[in-house]
């Protein structure tokens, strides 16, 4: 019986199947659902997904460079000054001048993507003047239309946009930082998930190496009732059914633990079954030999891996930096136009009055503020100024030393993916070996098995036949229960390898069949 019980135990352990074991205190769970679970609610995960969102809210931010900006102003003014004599025609005239105005204003302006600017204003204002205006009340009106054209320092696209070409690239840098997180969750779930289940076969190991070392006692302890065993050898037989107890003990608390790192991975709330039940893994460990690619594997990585992906980015971004500042090392020379159009309430020079004298106080209010909102796009009255702004710091050392700058930190981000990519090969290289090697330690962990149930077995005979001890079956029961956990922890540790050759080469959420949210990242 004692052999037959070595031989299940070896098999079971070579084998790792799932633990089908099901019970109402049970919760099945697969790895694809523990991955899915993970994407969604894992807590870290979740405090990353934020950060694309402020990245793009730093977009829309930039943006807000280029709306047009209004502003409108409403103002009255009152002015009396006291009595006073005035020479008016040769005579002195005592009065006491008062004034109001009532004036209002609509201004636009806006900064278009190349750098220029314009600006529309449109004003008008009733003033009533007592007592010398000959024309009262007046109502003036007039619109200015002026554009600033940049045309060396602050010219283009890029130096007008830098900041949101910043932005936009920062939000493509969160997406990569972001699924890079995600791969890496996503690897230690899965790792937790084999460490749970590799728990749940140690488990099975020590409750198998403690009825194996039971029923030894129990034959022990026949066998000296009988006459043909030393009393000593139930005694030892004893302390080997006590140290498999223990053995027991902390397999059970080790899956117990391993259960709640899952848990709190997948950030199981207290009100679902599997935070309050078992959890029962149902996915089988691959053991079949793969053999990865170790040139498509760099290749892939090359292409895909967050890190390399945010250096080409960092370094589009510096690249810009550097252009812009030499731009900005320029000289400044501004181009200026301005047009500004003006009306009253007067008749036009060239249409006479009532009385037959154009534009005379007889008919100074016949238009009011409509007449001279008319005479706006008619240009009667106007001015137009064209002209050049030339502007330059005396040697011009902050631009300067600001594009040499520019130029360093395009030095340093080549420098920068030039070693990511270094450590991407390297990381690949590291992890194509551990799946060999993985491998390779599955395969001599199965010799081992094979060898140690031979080695119990032999034993198991002599000490039928009265040539060996308690001491000696047990130290081989032992052996093999090392052997059958070393078997165990090593297909596991197999399969943990294969997930991480799938990080290393950035196609970890595509080999699991999982994708980000869209939202999440762009």
């Amino acid at each position: 019986m004692l052999v037959s019980l070595a031989t299940v135990a070896a098999l079971v352990a070579s084998s790792v199947p799932r633990v089908y074991a099901q019970d109402a205190g049970t919760v099945p769970l697969s790895l694809s659902e523990a991955l899915s679970k993970a994407l969604e609610n894992n807590l870290d995960l979740a405090v990353a997904k934020r950060d694309p969102q402020i990245a793009l809210n730093d977009v829309l931010f930039q943006k807000a460079a280029f709306d047009p900006f209004f502003t409108s102003q409403l103002g009255h003014t009152e002015t009396k000054n006291e009595l006073a004599p005035f020479f008016i025609g040769g005579q002195v005239v005592y009065a006491s001048p008062k004034s109001k105005t009532t004036d209002i204003s609509a201004d636009i302006k806006q900064l278009l993507n190349f750098g220029a600017t314009y600006e529309v204003t449109l004003t008008s204002a009733y003033t009533d003047s007592k007592p010398f205006n000959t024309y009262n009340p007046q109502y003036n009106t007039g619109l200015t239309l002026q554009f600033n054209l940049p045309l060396l320092k602050g010219l283009g696209k890029e130096s007008t946009e830098f900041a949101l070409l910043v932005a936009k690239t920062n939000v493509d840098i969160s997406h990569e930082v972001l699924r890079g997180q995600a791969m890496s969750v996503i690897q230690t779930v899965e790792n937790a998930y084999w460490d749970l289940l590799a728990s749940m076969k140690a488990q099975e190991v020590a409750e198998q190496a403690l009825r194996l070392s039971q029923d030894l006692y129990d034959l022990n302890k026949k066998k000296v009732e009988v006459g043909t065993l030393a009393p000593i050898e139930i005694t030892q037989a004893e302390a080997n059914v006590a140290s498999n107890v223990e053995g027991v003990i902390t397999t059970k608390l080790a899956v117990r633990n391993a259960e709640d790192a899952l848990r709190q991975l997948l950030a199981i709330p207290p009100d679902d079954p599997l935070w309050s039940k078992s959890i029962n893994p149902t996915e089988d460990a691959v053991q079949d030999q793969r053999q990865p690619n170790l040139d498509d594997a760099i290749a892939t990585a090359l292409k895909n891996r967050p890190e390399i992906l945010q250096a080409g980015y960092q370094l589009e971004t510096a690249q810009l930096g550097e252009r812009v500042a030499k731009k900005n090392a320029r000289h400044q020379l501004d181009l200026t136009a301005r047009v500004n159009p003006t009306g009253n309430n007067l008749i036009s020079q060239s249409s006479p009055g009532p009385d037959g004298i154009p534009g005379t106080p007889d008919d100074y209010n016949t238009g009011g503020l409509g007449r001279g909102l008319q005479e706006i796009p008619q240009f009667s009255n106007y001015t137009f100024f064209v002209g050049l702004t030339y502007a330059v710091p005396i040697q011009n050392r902050a631009a300067e030393a600001n594009y040499a700058n520019a130029q360093i930190s395009r030095q340093k981000a080549e420098l920068s993916e030039q070693n990511s990519e270094e450590v991407v090969r390297v990381d690949v290289r590291r992890a194509v070996r551990a799946v060999e090697s993985g491998y390779e330690r599955v395969v001599a962990a199965r010799k081992n098995v094979e060898l140690q149930q031979k080695k119990l077995d032999a034993e198991q005979k002599k000490f039928d036949n009265g040539m060996s001890t308690s001491f000696e079956v047990f130290t081989f029961q032992t052996d093999l229960r090392n052997a059958q956990l070393s078997l165990i922890r090593a297909v596991l540790d197999y399969n943990k390898g294969l997930a991480d050759l799938e990080r290393s080469k950035g196609t970890l959420l595509e080999a699991k069949g999982l994708k980000l949210d869209e939202d999440a990242g762009r």
